[in-house]
C-alpha cells in the first residue's frame, strides 16, 4: 500500500494517519492496469451523477475537519477547502470532470498540506497567501472585464 507519504515527525503528524489512509483509497487505490497511472474511489462514485459528486465532497470536507483538529493554520485551511470545492465543481462536469478526478487528488493534496504544517508548524504560508492574492487578482480582472462589456453593450443599445 504505497501511499507516498514521509514518515510522521511529530505526535500530531502521527494521528494524521487515519487521514492519509482515507485520502488514498479516494485518490489512489485503485491502478490503472498498463497506464502506471492510479484512481481511487472518488473517481469511481463520481461516475454516479449529482450523488457521488456530493458524496464525494462531503468525504474530502472530513480531511479539512482533519486538518482544522490538527491546528493546521487557517489560511491553509482555506487552501484545502479551495482544493475541495475545484473537485467538487469541476467533477461535477460530465466526462470533463471524471477526467480531471484522474489528475487533481484533492485529498492527496490536502494531506500532503496537514503533513507539511504538522511536521513543520513553522512552516511559510506565504505560497498560500499568493494562491489566494492570484484569485482575488483574477476575480477582479474577471469583474472589471464584466463591467466593461456590460458598459459597451448598453452603449451600443442606447447609442
Amino acid at each position: 500500500m504505497d501511499r507516498s507519504f514521509p514518515r510522521p515527525r511529530t505526535r500530531a503528524a502521527a494521528n494524521s494517519s487515519d487521514v492519509e489512509a482515507l485520502a488514498w483509497l479516494l485518490d489512489n487505490s485503485i491502478p490503472i492496469p498498463g497506464t502506471g497511472r492510479r484512481i481511487g474511489l472518488d473517481a469511481l462514485v463520481g461516475l454516479v451523477p449529482g450523488l457521488g459528486d456530493v458524496l464525494s465532497g462531503g468525504i474530502g470536507l472530513f480531511v479539512v475537519l482533519r486538518g482544522a483538529q490538527l491546528g493546521v493554520p487557517r489560511v491553509v485551511l482555506a487552501r484545502m477547502l479551495a482544493n475541495v470545492a475545484v473537485d467538487f465543481v469541476i467533477g461535477a462536469i460530465p466526462i470533463i470532470g471524471d477526467a480531471f478526478d484522474l489528475w487533481f487528488k484533492a485529498n492527496i493534496r490536502n494531506v500532503a498540506l496537514i503533513r507539511r504544517y504538522t511536521t513543520e508548524p513553522a512552516a511559510s504560508t506565504a505560497g498560500t497567501w499568493a494562491f489566494f492574492g492570484g484569485i482575488l487578482a483574477a476575480v477582479v480582472i474577471i469583474a472589471v472585464g464584466v463591467v466593461w462589456l456590460i458598459a459597451e453593450l448598453l452603449g451600443a443599445l442606447l447609442g
